[in-house]
C-alpha cells in the first residue's frame, strides 16, 4: 500500500514539474515575442493576448477573430464625448484670432492678410476627397496637423503596429460651401470655424495603412488617436470636438 502511495506521489510530482516547465517555456516565448514597451501596455489591460501562428515577422500585435491585427492600448480617462466637447462657442474665438477673414471663393485666398498653405497627402496624414472644403490651412494649423499625424504614427508603431496615417476629411471652407453644407449637414454652422483656415477634421473610422495586407482594428487606432489628441488639447495646441454623427474629430488650432 505504501509503495502504491509513493508511486502516485512520484507521478504527481513529475506531472507538476512538467506543467511548471511548460508554463515557464510559454512565458519565456511570450516575453521574447513582445517587446518591453508592449508588455507594459498589456499589463495595464489586465489580459494577455494569445500568440498566433499567422503573425508577421517582427510584429508585436496579435490577431482577432476578424483577422484584424490588435495592438495594446490603454484606456482613456473618460469617454470621447466627455473628453472632447469643445463646441463652436469654444472654437470660434481661436479661429478668429488665428485665422483669415472668411473668403467667398478660393480666388480670394490669394489676397489675404495671412496666407494659406496648401496641404496634400504625405507621410504624416492622408488627405481624403474633399467635397465641401479646400486643401488649405493657415501655417500654424498645417503644422499642428503634421505633428498630430507624426505622433499618431509613432504611437501605433510603439504599440506594435505597422505604419498608419490619420485621414483628413475636411479643411477650409468658403462662405459658399458652408451655405451648401448647411442644407445637408445638421451639425454645420453658418459661423463655421472652417471658414478661417484654422480648422480641420480627422476621421475616427478610417485610417490609412501603408501595407494593405496589414490591417489594424479600428477601435484600437481610434483609441491611439484619442490619446494623441488629448495630449495636444492638454498642451493647449488645439481644441477638439468629438462629432459622433460625422464620425470625426473637429479641431481648431490655438
Amino acid at each position: 500500500m505504501c509503495l502504491r502511495k509513493y508511486q502516485v506521489v512520484v507521478v504527481l510530482l513529475i506531472a507538476a514539474t512538467a506543467m511548471v516547465m511548460q508554463s515557464c517555456k510559454e512565458e519565456k516565448h511570450y516575453h521574447d515575442y513582445f517587446d518591453k514597451s508592449q508588455l507594459k501596455y498589456i499589463a495595464k489591460l489586465g489580459n494577455k493576448p494569445k500568440l498566433e501562428d499567422n503573425h508577421l515577422q517582427g510584429d508585436t500585435a496579435w490577431v482577432d477573430n476578424d483577422s484584424l491585427h490588435r495592438i495594446a492600448t490603454s484606456p482613456l480617462p473618460g469617454s470621447f464625448e466627455d473628453l472632447f466637447m469643445d463646441y463652436n462657442d469654444v472654437q470660434i474665438p481661436h479661429a478668429t484670432n488665428n485665422g483669415i477673414e472668411p473668403i467667398e471663393n478660393l480666388h480670394d485666398a490669394y489676397h489675404l492678410r495671412q496666407p494659406l498653405v496648401k496641404i496634400a497627402t504625405c507621410e504624416a496624414y492622408y488627405l481624403d476627397s474633399l467635397t465641401h472644403s479646400m486643401p488649405y490651412l493657415v501655417p500654424k494649423a498645417a503644422l499642428v496637423l503634421e505633428e498630430i499625424g507624426c505622433a499618431f504614427a509613432d504611437s501605433v508603431k510603439a504599440r506594435g503596429g505597422s505604419a498608419y496615417r490619420i485621414v483628413v476629411t475636411s479643411c477650409t471652407r468658403s462662405q459658399y460651401t458652408v451655405s451648401k453644407l448647411l442644407k445637408v449637414n445638421q451639425n454645420a454652422s453658418s459661423r463655421s470655424c472652417h471658414m478661417f483656415g484654422t480648422t480641420f477634421d480627422l476621421s475616427w473610422v478610417h485610417f490609412e495603412p501603408y501595407e494593405n495586407n496589414y490591417r489594424i482594428n479600428t477601435e484600437d487606432l481610434k483609441n491611439v488617436l484619442g490619446h494623441v489628441l488629448l495630449d495636444f488639447k492638454n498642451k493647449k495646441r488645439c481644441t477638439v470636438l468629438y462629432e459622433k454623427g460625422q464620425c470625426c474629430f473637429h479641431m481648431t488650432v490655438i
